[in-house]
């Protein structure tokens, strides 16, 4: 392992702790969501991090696939508040 993965996977760890506090903090729906897409890129950059350290080709599918799936995800959470807003 060299020090620049040394160094992406300290700070993905550090980013993870502070998303997860994030999260279980109680806070506004919103907070919760954003939290949560954060910690959605963390994942895929971990997964990527992974990737490049064991030249695993299948790594990638997956960094892709989530990466959509947190979109799609997000897109709907702000749909979901955009229309909660309106009802109220």
């Amino acid at each position: 392992m060299n020090a620049a993965e040394m160094v992406a996977i300290v700070l993905l760890v550090a980013a993870a702790i502070v998303g997860i506090a994030r999260v279980v903090r109680r806070s506004s729906l919103g907070d919760r969501a954003v939290a949560l897409d954060a910690l959605t890129a963390v994942i895929t950059c971990t997964l990527l991090v992974g990737a490049s350290r064991e030249d695993d080709g299948l790594m990638l599918d997956l960094a892709v696939l989530l990466g959509l799936m947190g979109f799609l995800a997000s897109v709907t959470v702000a749909r979901f508040i955009e229309s909660r807003k309106d009802d109220q």
